[in-house]
């Protein structure tokens, strides 16, 4: 970590990883395989800065290039499993993105004691994620706010997620899958995704003894 000028704290780290087999959840079978060995290998950065004293922001970006080193282990149903050099993990985002302010601020005295303002605004941004079959999950953008005023041992305050109330995926897949509607069941691989959570407000009241 490098200080400068007090005010802005930078660090920044790498990392690598080899496992020689690496795991990966398989949705056709609904379990962890065994997919192989893998590398993963990236860096870290993080910046936080306090500007004022009542202000603080911070951000961070983590790289990841996650990869497969062989083909993954062969199965009686796929003898010859396919594999390209360089193939990457599936479900793993390349890059991460979090950003976050916040102001924790007294606004003035009340019978003696003060009254506290706390506001928060945070955005989290995945990359898209590979997935089987060549195929990329949509990027994911989300906003969060928080908000709260503090007076003597009481806190009242409301927390929104997903303010901008995109619609999105938490968790992504891609792999054949039919009903049973057609005479011929489905060869080709189709998306399949868990929701993530809606725009969602919660009021707070908290006491500080």
């Amino acid at each position: 970590m490098s200080p400068l000028g007090g005010r802005l704290q930078l660090s920044a780290a790498g990392f690598a990883t080899f496992l020689a087999q690496d795991l990966a959840f398989d949705p056709e079978e609904g379990r962890l395989e065994k997919v192989g060995p893998t590398r993963r290998a990236g860096a870290a950065v993080q910046l936080i800065a306090r500007p004022l004293p009542w202000l603080v922001a911070a951000g961070s970006v983590t790289y990841v290039h996650a990869v497969l080193r062989a083909p993954p282990p062969a199965t009686a149903e796929n003898p010859s499993p396919p594999y390209v050099p360089g193939q990457l993990l599936p479900y793993v985002p390349p890059v991460v993105v979090r950003a976050d302010i916040g102001i924790d601020k007294d606004l003035a005295l009340l019978k003696g004691r003060p009254l506290g303002l706390r506001v928060g605004l945070g955005y989290s941004y995945l990359s898209p994620r590979p997935l089987p079959y060549g195929q990329f999950a949509d990027p994911v953008h989300l906003l969060d706010a928080s908000a709260a005023v503090r007076w003597s041992v009481v806190e009242v305050g409301v927390e929104a997620f997903n303010l901008l109330a995109r619609r999105w995926a938490a968790t992504e897949y891609n792999f054949v899958s039919d009903w049973g509607t057609r005479p011929i069941p489905s060869l080709l691989p189709a998306r399949h995704f868990a929701a993530g959570p809606p725009l969602s407000v919660m009021g707070t009241l908290t006491l500080h003894f």
